[in-house]
């Protein structure tokens, strides 16, 4: 068997009918076609190779399994910089096929493989020679799954026609592991807790993948502490009586009174970045306990007056279990009532509509939006100014939730939210998206349509780049130097087979509500509104009445 055929063969049977994204090319197109051919095997390919990682990205996170993209090499790996660079910054373990080129003197697509992956932070795993092949595959896919991280494998092109002796996958199944945390740390976290006069506690992504939600529930009510999340971890607690929201920059009023006089926080899985604790003034003048699985997310933003290196439900319990073991008698607090009573607590409408003259607010189509999608549905957020008048607004399922943008680049939310739609194909996946973001990934809706995926695309098109609109005005320059007069995003879908609607009213998303409930997917919704009249800063803005 040669090189390529073995790649071929290994792939079929560790993705089992799960997918592998790609775009073909001279390093790769050996193996996947003798992938799809000769081995059955599923392959989605992208439009762009960068697109093909952002899906790998969206499929590994929403099965918390290893998702596996191929692109050849030299400007094609170059490509994928941005969406690798996105998925090592949000721990998701992929593996991304490449190979080098013939080694040849001043190949003109030579780039440094090992160098290019370091860069972007991944790991690097090559064949140096066909008797090793079946050993680095092995390798890749273990430091992928073990690590969370995204990983780069080298096969490289010399290679692929040599004979190699074949063998099945070997990867024992990689059990996420319980962090334990020390009794000191425990004992020294539970006096602080429950001798705080308002304590709290905040969850973030690692809660959310611990699966911790009961146990802090549990906690929360044992010492009298309301819970709030991180925007990764949004509505995890929703439906609660101790839920106060997000903590940071998009807090609600309700959870702005009770921070002001919190004493000691406890957070779980969060990093607590800028947003998240508002340039850390928020945890100014307040006792911090910060706990993660992850030793390097500690302190990352600001110092914490304690740091437990724990998984969040890990810790939750032994707290729980401590406090019994104790036997601590806390009492209930009156200020726990007065939040579960609290009006407007968990409202999402707290705003003064804009919409009219032929222009729909934002949050008014974000919260239509999230509520005409089915129960359970995945939905993605790319980023830009729109989301300050999205996640306030929308209601997810925690664990469905994908944010598109740790890198901090507009753009990826499609290709990432078309990976979603392949791992939940039984209902629709849903994507908030700006207009600047989805011109540089709507050719990836063009994927959605081929692999006929579930996929559900609301643009909010102000023709704008909004932060630079916010920008310009701060540096005193004419916000109009931010408008662009795009083409329809509803004609471009529909060119690329898609279904579409074009909405400057409410009343135009009738429409669009019928086609979700009747399954007609792919689907984009083009909600126009008006850039002057878009929330430009976080929070929520108070009703007239």
């Amino acid at each position: 068997m040669r090189v390529y055929e073995a790649v071929a063969r290994y792939l079929a049977e560790e993705r089992a009918g799960r997918p592998v994204f790609g775009l073909m090319g001279d390093a790769n197109l050996g193996f996947l076609g003798a992938y799809m051919e000769h081995e059955g095997g599923r392959y989605i390919g992208a439009a762009l190779e960068g697109g093909a990682v952002s899906m790998a990205d969206g499929w590994a996170r929403q099965t918390d399994e290893v998702g596996v993209a191929s692109v050849t090499h030299g400007p094609a790996l170059t490509n994928t910089l941005t969406a690798l660079t996105e998925a090592v910054r949000s721990h998701s373990p992929i593996v991304l096929l490449t190979g080098s080129p013939p080694e040849v003197n001043g190949h003109f697509q030579y780039t440094d493989i090992e160098g290019f992956a370091r860069y972007a932070g991944a790991g690097f795993v090559k064949v140096r020679r066909a008797d090793e092949l079946l050993a680095m595959l092995d390798k890749a896919f273990m430091l992928a799954a073990a690590s969370s991280t995204a990983v780069v494998l080298d096969v490289p092109f010399a290679l692929l026609r040599h004979e190699v002796e074949y063998r099945a996958p070997k990867l024992p199944t990689v059990r996420g592991h319980r962090v334990l945390p020390d009794t000191e740390s425990v004992d020294e976290a539970l006096a602080l807790l429950v001798s705080a006069k308002r304590p709290l506690l905040v969850a973030g992504r690692g809660a959310v993948v611990s699966g911790a939600r009961e146990q802090i529930l549990e906690l929360s009510r044992a010492i009298n502490a309301p819970v709030m999340t991180t925007v990764l971890a949004k509505d995890y607690f929703d439906g609660e009586p101790e839920n106060l929201g997000i903590h940071g920059t998009l807090s609600n009023a309700v959870a702005i009174d009770y921070m002001a006089d919190v004493d000691v926080v406890l957070t779980f899985g969060a990093s607590l970045n800028a947003h998240t604790t508002d340039k850390f003034d928020l945890m100014k003048g307040r006792i911090l306990i910060q706990s993660d699985a992850d030793p390097a997310a500690l302190s990352g933003y600001g110092p914490a007056d304690q740091v437990i290196v724990a998984d969040a439900a890990a810790l939750a319990q032994a707290l729980l279990d401590r406090l019994v073991e104790s036997e601590i008698d806390v009492k209930h607090a009156a200020y726990m009532d007065a939040i579960a009573a609290a009006p407007h607590r968990e409202a999402k409408d707290m705003y003064t509509s804009t919409t009219g003259d032929g222009y729909i607010d934002m949050r008014d189509a974000t919260r239509w939006f999230s509520g005409a999608l089915p129960k359970g549905a995945p939905q993605v957020s790319d980023v830009g100014r729109f989301v300050y008048s999205t996640w306030p607004h929308i209601t997810v399922d925690a664990e469905r939730w994908v944010y598109a943008g740790t890198f901090g680049s507009i753009g990826l939310g499609t290709a990432t939210a078309v990976g979603v739609a392949a791992a939940h194909p039984d209902v629709p996946t849903g994507l908030y998206v700006g207009d600047g973001g989805l011109m540089q990934g709507i050719v990836e809706l063009s994927t959605a349509v081929r692999h006929n995926l579930p996929l559900v695309v609301m643009v909010l098109n102000d023709d704008c780049y909004g932060a630079e609109y916010l920008k310009l005005d701060h540096f005193g320059s004419s916000v109009e130097n931010a408008l662009i007069d795009w083409p329809s995003f509803a004609d471009v879908a529909r060119s690329l087979g898609a279904q579409a609607v074009r909405a400057t009213s409410m009343e135009d998303l009738e429409s669009a509500e019928q086609l979700i409930a009747d399954g007609q997917f792919p689907l984009l919704i083009e909600v126009i509104a008006d850039p002057h009249k878009v929330a430009n800063r976080p929070g929520l803005v108070p009703t007239a009445n």
